[in-house]
């Protein structure tokens, strides 16, 4: 162990003195078997996740839940308020925008052209964004899909007139009753936390994808496909989905060839 220790100190000496290094691509961050593996692997650590939270953490949670609460009481009010103020505009905004958005039309291509990109110039971070996000949404739906199926609550259009208090729990005869919680503004809000925590440096990205996914969740309010509250939860447990896989630290370990006429070695870099 401590000719391993005084190899690499060794290493780290030579290669700030008098090495020369070449910086190469570590070719870990690929969709390969351990990229598959890691997508079963990972999902305990997220479910069990919250036993590590911090404090500021089951602040926001609780600050979360409580409005939730709150917004449960006027979930009809504001239901009533969007199908009274529909336009022909803003029908086909929903139709021809929101909706594919939500359904991941626009994305997916997008992250598959991220993945393309980084590919084809030997750049990590367009990849893992795209590796990111086949995870997190993979996630989101298993979670999303659970959640409706044990809550089966009743949409706001198979209400007349709007009633937010149907809820016909996990059994049921009809599982036509999956509105809890919006499964679109779950992905567009996890969509939207992956690509903000990777290109957080540049404001205008998670400005432009936040705001893209609160219209999604507001549209699904307008379409009478969901109650705010849905709409609250599924961007939530989007945001927290998203921002965990994107923060894993995927693809980051690089690998470093160290050429002298000392050493010939390799330095392993992992930023945190």
């Amino acid at each position: 162990m401590r000719k391993l220790l005084l190899i690499l100190l060794i290493t780290i000496n030579i290669n700030n003195a008098w090495g020369q290094t070449m910086p190469i691509d570590s070719n870990n961050c690929k969709v390969d078997k351990v990229f598959i593996k890691s997508l079963a692997t990972d999902f305990t650590p997220l479910i069990i996740s919250p036993i590590h939270w911090s404090k500021g953490e089951w602040i926001g949670a609780g600050t979360v839940l409580g409005s939730a609460a709150i917004l449960y009481t006027q979930d009809k009010t504001i239901a009533d308020f969007w199908q009274s103020n529909r336009t022909d505009a803003l029908d086909n905004a929903n139709k021809y925008f929101f909706d594919p958005f939500g359904k991941m039309y626009f994305t997916l291509p997008l992250m598959g052209a991220f993945y393309i990109y980084g590919a084809t110039t030997n750049n990590n971070k367009p990849k893992r964004v795209a590796m990111d996000f086949v995870q997190a949404s993979l996630y989101s739906g298993v979670i999303v899909t659970v959640m409706k199926h044990i809550a089966h609550r009743h949409r706001p259009f198979q209400t007349v007139p709007h009633n937010p208090y149907l809820w016909d729990g996990p059994v049921t005869d009809d599982w036509s009753h999956t509105s809890f919680p919006s499964g679109h503004t779950i992905m567009t809000f996890t969509f939207a936390a992956v690509v903000a925590t990777h290109y957080k440096d540049k404001l205008w990205v998670p400005i432009t994808v936040y705001s893209l996914a609160t219209m999604e969740g507001l549209a699904r309010m307008y379409d009478d496909k969901h109650w705010s509250t849905d709409v609250l939860i599924g961007g939530a447990l989007g945001y927290a989905i998203g921002t965990y896989v994107g923060n894993r630290n995927h693809c980051k370990l690089t690998t470093i060839p160290i050429i002298s006429s000392n050493f010939t070695g390799l330095s392993f870099t992992y930023p945190l």
